[in-house]
């Protein structure tokens, strides 16, 4: 793995070329291709949408985002009004909606490396960006690693956002950062995802997994998961979903299929939602070497490649200075 453990092991601006900020911040950039590209396929989520368009569309420039609309839906339109929109049909039956996403967007993410020098692919509710005492934008930390020290795949650690209505009574508006009135989190490994890339990949349904061998968990580079971000959202679409997963697979209590994380999610949060953080910080050096260590196939069929899972049981605080970064 060449130099990249001492890359993730190092700190702060140190792994990246030279010490100080590069003005460009595009110092190993292939010129013939355009610097980064985004990537999500919604369904309604008008909400996530917006921020999500609002997010990269501000780094990356709206021309650069590509937003997979399932079923059409003319409020996608105007909400990514100069970004790339792709309309898919709506399958109401749902069958195998998850792998046939994933494929597809495998496939999509894969071409776009072409023209792009990175291409970030993911759920709609899911927003990447570095510290803000690192990096300013996405184009800024990616353009500053080595040429010759460049991982192929880039996954961020991840934050599970979680709204605690008490200790955060203020409502998300369009006029404020999310991260302004909501910094509360947990940790949740299973969204450590692979959702960087400048090489051909293989999503594993839902984007945890790819099949690229070796590792990368990118230091000061964060996903937040913003499923839990607001109480009244939260229970309004884990209602939808449920409902969803239902057609699609049958409802638990008629079938014999495995409980899933949609199932069970609304009492995760309702329990996520009541506790205090127990510290205020994003610096977590013994579990990202657990992770690392944890490095591992899937399972020993299995294409795909995972660091492994585990959630925290307590929740944090960030620290004030994300409140900036959307």
């Amino acid at each position: 793995m060449r130099n990249w453990t001492r890359f993730a092991n190092s700190t702060r601006l140190g792994y990246f070329k030279g010490q100080e900020k590069k003005k460009s911040g595009t110092v190993s950039m292939d010129k013939t291709k355009a610097p980064m590209a985004a990537m999500t396929m919604v369904g309604g989520d008008h909400f996530f949408l917006q921020r999500w368009v609002d997010h990269y569309g501000s780094q990356l420039g709206r021309e650069h985002l590509y937003v997979l609309s399932h079923g059409g839906d003319p409020e996608h339109k105007k909400i990514a009004a100069g970004c790339n929109i792709i309309y898919l049909p709506h399958d109401p039956t749902r069958y195998c909606f998850n792998q046939r996403r994933w494929q597809m967007m495998s496939m999509f993410t894969s071409g776009f490396t072409r023209y792009y020098n990175w291409v970030l692919t993911g759920d709609v509710d899911e927003l990447v960006a570095p510290d803000p005492a690192v990096a300013n934008s996405l184009l800024e930390y990616v353009g500053r690693f080595e040429p010759d020290n460049r991982p192929r795949v880039l996954s961020p650690f991840a934050l599970e956002m979680v709204h605690n209505p008490t200790l955060e009574p203020d409502p998300i508006s369009p006029d404020r950062n999310i991260l302004e009135v909501r910094r509360i989190f947990r940790l949740n490994a299973n969204y450590n995802k692979p959702c960087i890339t400048r090489n051909k990949i293989v999503f594993a349904p839902g984007g945890h997994f790819a099949n690229e061998p070796r590792k990368f968990l990118a230091p000061d580079l964060y996903l937040f998961h913003l499923r839990f971000i607001d109480y009244d959202m939260t229970e309004e679409r884990l209602s939808l979903r449920r409902a969803q997963r239902d057609q699609q697979s049958g409802a638990l209590q008629d079938t014999n299929r495995e409980v899933t994380g949609w199932d069970n999610a609304w009492e995760t949060y309702k329990q996520l939602s009541a506790r205090d953080p127990v510290a205020e910080t994003v610096d977590f050096p013994e579990i990202r070497e657990k992770l690392n260590a944890g490095w591992r196939r899937k399972d020993e069929k299995s294409p795909f490649f995972t660091f492994g899972g585990g959630r925290s049981k307590d929740v944090y605080k960030l620290p004030e200075r994300f409140a900036s970064v959307f």
